[in-house]
């Protein structure tokens, strides 16, 4: 099992792209296998068209810990939009030590394919287009 929050949520991200379900259940803290849809979760894995991972903070996780946060952006493609999968992810180990997946709040930001040309650039004083109300220059253009 991968040693750190932030590994075993890169681990994570990878079986999505693979579609490798059973390891995403594998995954799950036990107060969450219950409710887990493995059928939900592999039609979406299967959809999507997988672009890219992007750590945006995490907070404790290391080997030494016993719980950790882990804030992320997946992107991906499907029905010809982009979707930006905002989550921050709370991490725990169990009894025999293995990180676990435990919760997830999430937000997603869709983008239409614009008309006439390239996409539009965001200027360092305009909003975020995450959504977070902050100046891009402040937030995801660092």
């Amino acid at each position: 099992m991968p040693p750190t929050a932030e590994a075993l949520m890169r681990s994570r991200y990878t079986a999505y792209t693979r579609d490798d379900i059973g390891y995403i259940a594998s995954t799950l803290a036990a107060s969450r296998r219950n409710a887990f849809d493995a059928v939900a979760a592999k039609s979406w894995a299967t959809r999507a068209t997988w672009l890219g991972l992007r750590i945006v903070s995490t907070a404790r996780g290391q080997e030494s810990d016993a719980d950790g946060v882990v804030s992320f952006v997946a992107t991906y493609r499907e029905g010809g939009k982009t979707i930006e999968h905002h989550e921050t992810s709370q991490f725990r180990r169990d009894d025999d030590g293995a990180w676990r997946f435990v919760e997830g709040d999430t937000r997603a930001v869709v983008s239409e394919p614009k008309r006439g040309g390239g996409a539009a650039k965001v200027g360092r004083n305009d909003p975020c287009p995450c959504g977070s109300g902050r100046k891009y220059k402040f937030c995801c253009g660092r």
